[in-house]
């Protein structure tokens, strides 16, 4: 044994190989059988040496197998000695076999059926030496091997460790009090999972694992506070805790870090004696009132254990908390920021937020006054967003705010934002104010303070936003003109009051030219920052487009060919890019300055192709290119429009079959074209139409499912067949409902047809030479109801109107005009009133349906409820006057004139009160009172 003992020292001590690691390995499993001495086996060497000679899990299996032997021959295994001599390594396979042989320690002894009895058990301390490998090895997940810790809480090892200590503490907390987590168990599994997040370019790291490192830390730091609250004051996070869970959460992006931000801003707070809740609370007045003996406390760990007086502060612990961790600007800072970042900003956000500002003031006032003894930290600390560093345990020190509370630009500036979102312009204005009015040398509003607020205004609807954000920019630009470049505007600024002025281009035509004009003055800026960029012309373009101007389709195309200009000059921002076209394509499409607005946006769209194809990649056309000019060819009421739009719609596939993935065709293009085909007023629309919808359903079922057919394709089908005017369009419309009820009896909902749909049948038994189009009507109308369709106002129209449109001999007439009545009882029992459609389609009924001598009764009665409500209009005046003889219409407005003379204008005011006559009644009193 001595020779084997001396063999293994002379190979440790002499250059490290594979080879001569295997002959060691050897030799040591032979001393181990033979129960050798310890010293004999010189670990302390041998372990160090295979941490050189071996790598990866031939380490880890070459260790686990020494546990074994030693499991095997001796009674009483020195465990703790071995990870001890392990955890020295700094390596990650030594850290995963020191973990790997602890959690076999701890698992034979608390094994149910025969439990190991051993003078030596793991202690917490065992636990932090592992905790503190892995925390300088600089690695944090296990070595692959084919072994594996038989516990499984996160993937991060250190806060998996701290998680499994937890676990099986809280089992049996009685028996197991030696192994609960303390300080620095928390704190090197918070900052291990805090590097982590830190240092994630590692592609092999998964997102969605990264977002919740922030809530593992938040889980950890709440586990130390409720070990606190039950007397392990050992445990208790000091102000570098907190700190780098908080810069945790800041970093991260899940939506719930917000809250867990605002829960550990509380907590610090309650630890100092501060209620948020209360601090202003209405009503009540209070202000923040400092319990000044926490200024007396230690901020961090280490500073607890240099007080002479550790144990005394550890008995008061009970009643005020160990530490100083008065939130620093930092805190609040990132807490805020969490805040302006969430998706919903309410009133209530708002409002939480200006109570958290109004505390950082208070507690500046504290600093100001000199009631704070010693600053939070004297010495240099590194900021925040500096580089973090790989190695050792110092990364919680840089996380440590600065040592004011109190509020700064970035404080102010995350206040305007969240009063942005949350929709309150004039908030924000006073939280400007503030800013202007504070004496802080921190506090002083910039660049950013202006462009938030000038967001705040510009995301409102007010009438007054576009003059507030003209104010606000030529207050820029007087101050920046007065040497203040902190607030000089820049592009963002420009593009912000240019979205502004488009929401209210409608209503202020002027706007268009206003921001010509302040783009116009930042165009020769030696600072690209201030200059206007392609954002900002796109922002013009919209302008121009929402003002409805007769110019926007010209001045969209000429700010396409200055952004050329403009690049090719040198100024990169400028570069056009996909967005800016499809802006410009909208502008021309929707424009109502002439005719041929479909051609020329078709000529910007083969422009953009043709650069594209060209090489310019930046204004690669997409979908919403080709779709938009499909729309304007469809409302174009050019004849060939369908034919155009599906022109466009192939060279959409022949695009996406090429390699351009952004222009596949979709259910939207698709259904654009059939809308095209609707509108062109073709003989062959419906059959264009149908087989459209005949690729979208073969594409569908061949797996591309943005194809899917939907109700308002179905019924765009159905319209092109209508205006088709083909002797089958009735049978047509009908087989598609047919499809459509059973589609949607099948479980495609997206095809039940709706009330739309079935106003579109009626509507095309109205326009059909259908012998009972008034039964076929109603059957329409009983299968409406009968699957859960609602009809409205338009169902009950048109279905009065295939009545009345309703031919045959006197009994089908009665038939009809019955059914009219019926429709008509119906449609008042639902809630709807009549409309200005609805009382000329009864009087045309009356019309076909009746006769003058012998049911003058009930044209009595029509025409009293007809008076009444005060519906009378153009449309149905002349419809009553061709239908009634003129003795009937004279008795009843009881004058003695021509009636076919008149106009609606001189009814009486009370048959006309419910109708919009506009300025025709205004002109005729204008001639009467020239005459």
């Amino acid at each position: 044994m001595s020779e084997m003992s001396s063999c293994i020292q002379q190979n440790t001590s002499g250059q490290h190989s594979y080879v001569g690691a295997e002959q060691v390995h050897a030799l040591l499993l032979r001393l181990i059988m033979e129960q050798s001495a310890w010293q004999r086996y010189h670990f302390d060497s041998v372990i160090p040496y295979f941490n050189y000679a071996y790598s990866g899990s031939t380490f880890v299996d070459r260790m686990m197998s020494i546990t074994t032997a030693f499991e095997e021959a001796y009674a009483e295994v020195p465990y703790k000695s071995i990870i001890s001599l392990l955890c020295n390594c700094f390596s990650a396979h030594a850290s995963t076999a020191a973990e790997l042989i602890l959690d076999r320690f701890e698992t034979r002894l608390q094994d149910k059926t025969n439990p190991l009895y051993h003078s030596n058990p793991p202690t917490v301390e065992t636990y932090n030496t592992i905790l503190t490998s892995w925390a300088k090895s600089g690695r944090r997940r296990h070595v692959k091997s084919a072994f594996n810790v038989s516990y499984s809480h996160h993937p991060n090892a250190p806060s998996n460790l701290v998680s499994h200590m937890m676990n099986m503490y809280n089992k049996k907390p009685s028996v197991l009090e030696r192994i609960r987590p303390d300080f620095l168990s928390f704190n090197t599994a918070i900052a291990s999972l805090t590097r982590e997040q830190h240092f994630r370019g590692n592609s092999s790291m998964n997102d969605t694992y990264h977002r919740t490192i922030g809530k593992v830390c938040f889980d950890h730091l709440q586990t130390m506070m409720v070990l606190y609250r039950q007397g392990h004051h050992n445990c208790a996070p000091d102000l570098i805790t907190f700190s780098t869970v908080m810069m945790t959460l800041g970093r991260g992006e899940d939506r719930d870090d917000e809250s867990r931000a605002m829960h550990i801003l509380d907590e610090m707070l309650h630890l100092c004696g501060i209620d948020v809740d209360k601090v202003g609370e209405e009503g009540n007045g209070e202000g923040v009132v400092l319990n000044m003996a926490i200024f007396k406390q230690p901020r961090t760990f280490s500073e607890l254990h240099e007080e002479s007086d550790y144990d005394q502060i550890n008995q008061q612990g009970s009643t005020q908390y160990v530490y100083n961790v008065i939130p620093r600007n930092k805190h609040f800072n990132v807490a805020l920021a969490l805040m302006a970042q969430s998706r919903k900003v309410s009133r209530h956000t708002l409002e939480r937020a200006r109570r958290y500002v109004d505390i950082m003031e208070q507690l500046g006032q504290y600093e100001s006054q000199k009631f704070l003894d010693n600053p939070p930290l004297d010495e240099a600390v590194p900021p925040l967003d500096e580089e973090l560093p790989d190695e050792g345990l110092e990364v919680d020190m840089s996380v440590i705010s600065t040592s004011s509370s109190k509020p700064d630009t970035i404080t102010y500036n995350t206040l305007l934002k969240i009063a942005a979102k949350a929709g309150e312009p004039m908030v924000a204005d006073e939280i400007f104010l503030e800013m202007k009015k504070s004496t802080e040398e921190n506090v002083k509003p910039d660049r950013v303070s202006f462009n938030t607020l000038l967001l705040a205004w510009s995301s409102t609807n007010r009438s007054n936003s576009g003059t507030r954000v003209t104010e606000l920019l030529e207050t820029m630009q007087e101050r920046a003109n007065n040497g203040d470049e902190d607030v000089r505007p820049d592009n963002v600024s420009m593009t912000t009051v240019i979205n502004t002025l488009a929401k209210t281009a409608k209503k202020v035509r002027s706007n268009p030219v206003q921001a010509e004009a302040i783009i116009g003055r930042m165009e020769d800026n030696k600072d690209i920052a201030l200059r206007p960029d392609v954002v900002t012309y796109t922002s013009l373009i919209k302008c121009w487009m929402e003002s409805g101007s007769l110019r926007a389709a010209s001045r969209a195309v000429e700010i396409i060919e200055k952004l050329h200009r403009r690049y090719e000059d040198g100024y990169l921002e400028c570069k056009p890019d996909t967005l800016v076209y499809n802006v410009a394509l909208n502008a021309i499409a929707k424009s109502k300055a002439e005719e041929g607005g479909a051609e020329h946006a078709e000529a910007l769209l083969q422009r953009m192709q043709g650069r594209f194809m060209a090489g310019d990649k930046d204004v690669a056309p997409t979908a919403p290119s080709f779709v938009t000019v499909m729309n304007a060819w469809a409302r174009s009421n050019n004849r060939n429009g369908g034919k155009y739009a599906e022109k466009l719609l192939h060279k959409m596939h022949e695009l996406h079959r090429s390699g351009l993935d952004n222009v596949a065709p979709n259910a939207v293009a698709y259904s654009t074209c059939i809308f095209a085909w609707s509108k062109s007023g073709q003989r062959n629309a419906g059959k264009r139409a149908q087989n459209l919808l005949k690729e979208m359903e073969r594409y569908h079922n061949e797996g591309m499912y943005d194809m899917k057919p939907n109700v308002f394709i179905y019924t765009n089908v159905m319209e092109a067949w209508i205006a088709s005017k083909q002797q089958d369009s009735l049978e047509k419309v009908e087989a598609i409902l047919e499809h459509m009820i059973e589609q949607s009896k099948a479980g495609d909902l997206d095809s039940t047809p709706s009330s739309a749909t079935f106003n579109v049948v009626l509507k095309a038994l109205r326009q059909s030479s259908h012998p009972e189009m008034h039964l076929k009507a109603e059957q329409v109308l009983d299968c409406m109801k009968r699957l859960g369709v609602k009809p409205n106002i338009i169902t009950y129209n048109t279905f009065i109107g295939v009545c009345a449109r309703t031919q045959g001999n006197q009994q089908t007439r009665r038939r009809a005009f019955s059914l009219v009545l019926n429709a008509f009882s119906e449609m008042q029992a639902s809630g709807f009133r009549p409309d200005g459609y609805t009382w000329p389609a009864i009087w045309q009924a009356c019309q076909c349906h009746l006769d003058v001598n012998t049911d003058l009764p009930k044209i009595n009665s029509l025409f009293d409820l007809t008076v009444n409500s005060g519906a009378f209009n153009e449309l149905l005046f002349n419809n009553i006057r061709g239908f009634l003889p003129p003795s009937y219409l004279q008795k009843k407005l009881n004058r003695k004139d021509d009636v076919n003379a008149l106009t609606v204008h001189d009814l009486p005011a009370t048959w006309t009160r419910n109708v919009k006559l506009g300025r025709v009644r205004d002109q005729v009193k204008k001639s009467d009172a020239k005459q």
